[in-house]
């Protein structure tokens, strides 16, 4: 019985970290599509990198949960709703205890950016024991606990028994740094999980340039990508990671953005307004996107490739088209922003 509690545990916490990668792409989406182009070109590209392997970690999650037994869900329930706290069991993680929104590119939102991205730095035995209650653990632990879990419940019986059928593998999966991972055994439950965590939320703290990749674009992991906006300047081999980057300038302008309404609701919007109009049909699509994505999570991989190629691409005609209508009475001159609200068709 402990061990089939154990593999419940399991299910739960992977099914936590797949809302967890899944939570963190609205926000960097908007942010992208906020900003207008041409410029910010620079900034435009690194956020769409981020946001594109958090799709794969998501897609990588969904392989070892598939791998265990598991059923991926993303349903009305698993979504996030902003703004949004990161959190396990109801609590916000322990090194994430601030709100997260959907909000223009912004000096304030690649802060936030930052925050999310932030590596993870195991806390010293002193301040272990002064912390007697915390309000969940770190992502970077929850992760550990995970492959803890994973190796322990391995050694006991046999665990990877899902159907091979429901792995996600690279012909349906592109674009951005690192590559998928067919979930079959621990070893490969561990390599897709390592890479995750190396990539993002989770990641160690790197000791000098040369862990942190710094100089090469798709390997770098997230918080350098958005530091490198933040300071205006490219980091280059050799950098300190917790310096000022020394390479080539990257032209930073806050100004060139639409200047959306903040985590805004369908309610926002008053009935029969354009603004209402818009939002319901990105709400739609972006409803479809889901479903198909957990339909390719779920057995029936090219309805990933779909959900990519037709809701990926479908979603920014009409948020740019909200982006461009300021809000009915809005005394600011804010426009509209999507809110990604599940609606079915």
């Amino acid at each position: 019985m402990a061990a089939e509690n154990d593999k419940q545990t399991l299910l739960a916490w992977l099914q936590t970290a797949l809302e967890l990668e899944l939570a963190t792409i609205p926000p960097y989406l908007v942010a992208l599509l906020s900003i207008q182009l041409p410029g910010n070109r620079a900034s435009a590209e690194i956020i769409r990198s981020v946001m594109m392997e958090e799709m794969l970690h998501l897609v990588l999650v969904a392989n070892v949960l598939n791998a265990v037994g598991g059923a991926p869900r993303i349903d009305e329930a698993a979504i996030p709703s902003y703004p949004l706290h990161l959190e396990f069991q109801g609590k916000p993680f322990a090194d994430r205890q601030f709100l997260i929104d959907l909000a223009p590119f912004s000096g304030a939102t690649i802060s936030t950016f930052l925050k999310i991205e932030l590596p993870h730095r195991p806390p010293q035995p002193e301040l272990l024991e002064a912390a007697l209650v915390v309000p969940a653990p770190t992502i970077g632990e929850f992760y550990g606990r995970i492959i803890a879990l994973l190796t322990e419940l391995d050694g006991q019986e046999p665990l990877f028994v899902g159907d091979p059928a429901r792995q996600i593998g690279e012909d349906f999966y592109w674009s951005g740094g690192g590559r998928i991972i067919k979930v079959n055994d621990l070893a490969s439950a561990k390599a897709a999980l390592d890479l995750v965590i190396r990539q993002g939320e989770a990641s160690p703290a790197p000791a000098d340039s040369a862990e942190a990749n710094l100089g090469h674009p798709f390997a770098m992991g997230h918080y350098f990508r958005f530091r490198e906006i933040e300071a205006g300047h490219r980091f280059v081999e050799g950098d300190n990671p917790y310096g000022e980057p020394t390479g080539e300038s990257l032209a930073v302008d806050y100004t060139a953005v639409y200047p959306i309404m903040v985590s805004p609701k369908s309610s926002s919007y008053p009935e029969g307004s354009a603004l209402a109009g818009l939002n319901r049909v990105f709400n739609q699509r972006y409803t479809a996107m889901l479903q198909e994505i957990e339909q390719g999570l779920n057995g029936v991989p090219k309805a990933l490739y779909t959900a990519i190629m037709d809701g990926m691409h479908g979603l920014p005609p009409v948020a740019h088209e909200m982006m461009k209508l300021v809000a009915d009475g809005d005394a600011h001159g804010r426009t509209g922003c999507p809110t990604f609200e599940w609606l079915p068709a």
